[in-house]
């Protein structure tokens, strides 16, 4: 889930003095320049050639004041980006965010976003890349690739789209794709675009009366003499000055700042296929695995062997941002009573220092040494030893340990003060460095009760994963906060980035923080160490090995104050996952396979069958999150995929004929009475597909405005918080009612795509909302879906059969 939070003097003389000098240089060609411009395409080469210049004086300017903060790819995972570090070393704390964009402050469109970031690559200067050196190359280029054109020459526009990546193919400084080595900043949309886009998003979710009140406010920041146009050249200034300009805005804005608790609010569970545990040394070497592929995997980080992802299309190999995938072992979040913070893993490992993990077993907690400087790294036979000592030795225990882990379950400025209190004691303080420190955190779970489950529906498929009398949704609650205080969920460190969870009946998954990383970086570290116990079977046979001294069992010193704080830690989390209406439902009539045949992309497809099954429901639509990452720029994370669009609006309206909304929700039994209304068709399919194609052409648009950085949510979050540090206040643009709605996101979604058949669900972003994870298969669709049971209007299983019924609407429109 993500959301977003700085050229006027300096792009007129900068276009005008770098024209000059291309023009100096390069006359014939300039000339030629011209000609073409006004034979092929108008303005656009001619915007080609001015966005260039100025591209060459804002890389020039850029690398003379922000040469010290540029991290190269190689060290991503630096503490550079760690949020501690910055606050140590600027007292006033910098909020940044974390956008991900693909237009630069150097103009806007693909091609031209494209160029400018290829161009940061350079060295402005003397030697190789000097100016003098780009002009050259531009000049042979330019020649060469005009002169090979005339005006019935039907490649032409080719031609010019490709300039970008052809004509880096030669520099210097570039990958074997001919991108740059170091990846570009993520940009600064211009005002008026973001404006423009703003305006188009809040359309189907407004009132005409609050739409027109904000289209003012926006007239007025807008206007040249508005506090707009000053807003961005902060933000401007800002990107050149910072590796992200909008990371800290970002990560404050939807983590660090945020006070409620992390299970279910924030914290996904990750469900995988349960396996089948015969006796006790089952669990412990399933367990062994799994720690040892942890650890393996910290050895490929240290080393430097993380293979570089690149981008699947628009600029298909395009290097992605690797840096949130070195801090998911060995990060904590930290609580504070005002603001969050994190612990962050050391890019530089020590020759001396020892990889742990902590075990909490029935709320008891031991430290298990993975790797230790006098005797180097357990086997598989050795850590499954160690469990198998946690699993045996804590339901022995005499006394009921205090279930510290359900502090953390706590609204974080209650949690914050609790941590302080257990830090006056140097034993709780060594508990908590290991905590915080160990790779990850492993706890073995008691089963919930087989009727922990959500409301279903009449006709909805079974579930797939059984474990006993456990179903899909039963697991899910398991991994997402353990089942309350009779249950697991003290036997959880919920600020750790990685809990996996292992239960005795077979249940395993993943609880996970999310400040640190987005969902694919866990998702795929956690299946690549599954395929390979499931292509490996046979390793999990022999007996463990006993001589290794036990684990440390971490014990708290609590006093009566922390004695209390456990009783109303457990009502209040037990009262928020009472609340929980979570269900686990399998669409199974058709999946990616269909879908692609329509000719539309999947995502797309189930974005917009999500807002048809809201507004059958409603009959309206809604302010929807959807993730977009941001990764082609550095320290990319994330940017919103708006998908409630005017298009999207007058579809659905038409698919529902006219039908009102659907609450309040009919009974189950009501479905064959349903089934029995007569129903009109006042559209032709052919009015509904053309329908349906608009909003999928609208949808693909703002999506990949947002992965190639023109998304809108990243730059208001900027010019809200710019606002405040210019002006000292919050601008009225970002108080109005339109803003409020927009920011409300009562469908909150995400694509988790799994090579395996595992799903993760997560709750409601606000009280009245939704939330909706989906995986689609090539033959079904895997959907978890969250609301809350206080919320008299919501209903997750209602929400799954509507989604049921648009999916089989939309199949029924769209086949043949």
């Amino acid at each position: 889930m993500g959301l977003g939070k700085r050229e006027k003097r300096m792009r007129g003389n900068a276009v005008a003095g770098c024209a000059s000098q291309l023009a100096i240089e390069c006359p014939a060609e300039a000339q030629a320049h011209a000609q073409m411009s006004c034979a092929v395409e108008g303005a656009r080469f001619t915007a080609f050639g001015d966005r260039l210049a100025r591209a060459a004086l804002l890389h020039n300017r850029s690398e003379k004041k922000s040469a010290r903060f540029r991290v190269p790819l190689g060290d991503l995972g630096d503490l550079g980006d760690h949020p501690i570090r910055k606050r140590e070393q600027d007292p006033k704390g910098a909020n940044v965010a974390s956008n991900e964009a693909s237009t630069s402050a150097a103009g806007s469109g693909p091609e031209s976003a494209a160029l400018f970031s290829k161009l940061r690559s350079f060295s402005i200067g003397s030697g190789p890349n000097s100016p003098q050196r780009v002009v050259s190359n531009l000049r042979g280029f330019l020649t060469h690739r005009l002169s090979n054109i005339t005006p019935s020459d039907t490649g032409w526009k080719d031609s010019i789209l490709s300039i970008p990546k052809k004509w880096l193919s030669t520099a210097e400084s570039v990958d074997e794709f001919g991108f740059p080595d170091t990846l570009p900043k993520v940009p600064v949309p211009a005002l008026d675009e973001t404006m423009a886009d703003y305006i188009r998003a809040l359309e189907p979710i407004t009132t005409p009366a609050q739409l027109e009140r904000t289209k003012e406010l926006i007239r007025q920041f807008s206007a040249p003499q508005g506090i707009g146009v000053r807003l961005h050249q902060y933000l401007l200034d800002k990107r050149e000055a910072e590796d992200n300009w909008a990371y800290y805005y970002w990560l404050n804005e939807m983590y660090m700042d945020i006070r409620i608790p992390l299970p279910i609010n924030s914290n996904p569970g990750m469900v995988f296929p349960p396996r089948r545990f015969k006796t006790v040394h089952d669990v412990a070497h399933f367990a062994a695995r799994l720690l040892d592929g942890i650890l393996s995997h910290r050895e490929m980080l240290d080393s430097g062997e993380l293979p570089l992802e690149r981008a699947a299309s628009r600029e298909k190999n395009q290097p992605l941002c690797m840096a949130q995938y070195y801090r998911l072992l060995g990060s904590c979040r930290r609580p504070g009573v005002k603001q969050d913070s994190q612990f962050l893993p050391s890019r530089e490992r020590l020759n001396d220092e020892d990889r742990h993990v902590v075990v909490i077993c029935r709320n008891q907690m031991y430290c298990v040494v993975l790797q230790a400087s006098d005797r180097g790294k357990l086997s598989e036979s050795e850590i499954a030893s160690q469990i198998l000592y946690v699993l045996s030795d804590a339901p022995c225990l005499p006394a009921k340990p205090a279930p510290v882990g359900l502090l953390t379950a706590e609204p974080r400025s209650t949690w914050a003060r609790d941590r302080e209190m257990l830090q006056e004691d140097e034993r709780n303080q060594r508990n908590l460095e290991l905590i915080e420190t160990a790779q990850v955190v492993l706890c073995l779970d008691e089963p919930l009760a087989g009727n922990f489950n959500a409301r279903g529906f009449t006709g909805a498929t079974p579930t797939v994963h059984q474990a006993g009398d456990r179903d899909e949704t039963n697991m899910a609650h398991e991994m997402i906060h353990g089942g309350g205080s009779e249950y697991n969920s003290g036997n959880r460190w919920f600020d750790k980035t990685m809990q996996l969870i292992i239960c005795t009946d077979g249940t395993w998954g993943l609880c996970y923080e999310h400040s640190c990383s987005e969902g694919i970086a866990v998702v795929q570290l956690l299946e690549k160490i599954y395929k390979k116990i499931e292509e490996h079977p046979d390793e999990d046979n022999g007996l463990p090995q006993h001589h290794l001294p036990p684990p440390e069992r971490l014990e708290w010193h609590v006093g009566p104050q922390l004695q209390m704080r456990f009783v109303q830690a457990s009502k209040s989390v037990d009262k928020c996952i009472d609340d929980l209406d979570f269900y686990v439902y399998r669409y199974q009539s058709y999946g990616k396979t269909f879908i692609k045949s329509c000719q539309v992309s999947p995502d797309v497809y189930i974005q917009l069958a999500l807002q048809l099954a809201h507004y059958k429901l409603y009959g309206r639509l809604v302010a929807t999150y959807e993730s977009a990452s941001t990764r082609r720029f550095l320290h990319g994370r994330v940017d919103c995929i708006r998908a409630a669009s005017t298009e999207a609006l007058e579809w659905a309206k038409a698919m529902c004929q006219g039908e009102g909304a659907n609450v309040p929700l009919e009974s189950d039994r009501d479905d064959e009475e349903e089934s029995r209304k007569v129903k009109f068709s006042i559209y032709s399919k052919d009015h509904l597909r053309e329908l349906f194609r608009c909003a999928v052409a609208r949808q693909t648009e703002v999506m990949v405005k947002n992965i190639l950085g023109n998304g809108i949510d990243i730059p208001l979050l900027g010019l809200r918080e710019a606002s405040i540090e210019v002006t000292g206040e919050m601008h009225e643009l970002f108080r109005d009612e339109s803003y409020n709605i927009s920011q409300c996101f009562l469908l909150s979604t995400s694509q988790v795509a799994c090579s395996t058949d595992s799903f993760m669900g997560y709750g409601p972003v606000t009280p009245r909302g939704y939330g909706c994870s989906y995986n689609p298969h090539p033959e079904q669709i895997v959907f978890c879906v969250s609301a809350f049971y206080s919320c008299e209007d919501t209903s997750a299983s209602r929400y799954a059969k509507s989604l049921q019924d648009s999916l089989d609407i939309m199949r029924d429109l769209l086949q043949n």
